[in-house]
């Protein structure tokens, strides 16, 4: 993957190149959290991707020098991103891979699969994985989670549920993840927001363009009550990114207005 610096190899089904448009706006952000600076200067940082696939996300971020956890259930994708991990010579005490289903639920309980080109569903499909809530993740001690990323099929709210604890004790300082308001059959995507802001208190939310590299926001409260409905009628889908540290001085995240009136699809 060389579209951006530092270059890294990816294994990929067949060979193919990985979607990307969606990516755009997630590499803004991350571009302006500085990964290379900053994990150059403190290496213990750490950056989590919840629904892995490729693992280009966290693979990116090990490019960096960052600290990565990768969560992954299906196994085809899995054994890829242990592949890239090879290619690239990244240790296993840099890059860690776990097969487990991040979820609200106990640890080690058991969720069923169904798995349809590369998405995951829970039913009574034929992958049975253990869950594991991030709370109860064994990380280093007295570690940052820099950026959690999220993008778990519509179980995003799952995900976010179980890691309650890191987000009050101020552990996790970044967040995207994935919105897909018209997803009824799922979690409750029209909870997702409000649990964001109302348990986890981010200072900021922003909304990041599907397919260009516009982010959007501050987020104010007129969109956001309003946000759900609007991407619910307009079969919307996006990503949120959520700060929960105060901006830095050297912030280079250029922002636009948020318009309701405009489909950023």
């Amino acid at each position: 993957m060389d579209h951006r610096l530092p270059s890294f190899k990816l294994a990929t089904l067949n060979g193919g190149k990985p979607y990307a448009d969606g990516d755009r706006a997630q590499a803004t952000v991350v571009e302006s959290l500085q990964l290379v600076n900053r994990c150059k200067q403190d290496p213990s940082l750490i950056v989590v991707d919840v629904g892995g696939f490729l693992g280009d996300f966290g693979l990116y971020a090990a490019a960096c020098g960052c600290q990565v956890y990768i969560f992954e259930v299906q196994p085809e994708y899995t054994d890829l991103i242990r592949t890239s991990t090879t290619l690239n010579n990244f240790s296993t005490s840099r890059v860690h891979i776990l097969e487990k289903a991040v979820n609200d639920l106990p640890s080690n309980s058991k969720l069923t699969f169904s798995q349809k080109g590369g998405d995951t569903t829970a039913s009574e499909g034929n992958l049975t994985v253990s869950t594991i809530r991030l709370d109860d993740v064994k990380w280093p001690s007295n570690s940052t989670i820099l950026l959690l990323k999220v993008d778990v099929e519509g179980f995003e709210l799952n995900v976010l549920r179980s890691a309650e604890k890191l987000f009050s004790e101020n552990r996790i300082h970044h967040l995207i993840f994935e919105y897909t308001a018209w997803w009824t059959n799922r979690a409750a995507q029209k909870d997702l927001i409000p649990y964001v802001e109302n348990t986890l208190k981010p200072k900021q939310l922003f909304a990041l363009h599907r397919t260009a590299g516009n982010v959007f926001g501050p987020l104010n409260r007129e969109v956001l009550d309003k946000f759900h409905e609007t991407h619910v009628s307009r079969h919307l889908q996006t990503d949120i990114y959520a700060r929960f540290v105060e901006l830095s001085e050297n912030s280079t995240l250029k922002v636009e207005s948020y318009d309701l009136k405009k489909s950023f699809a």
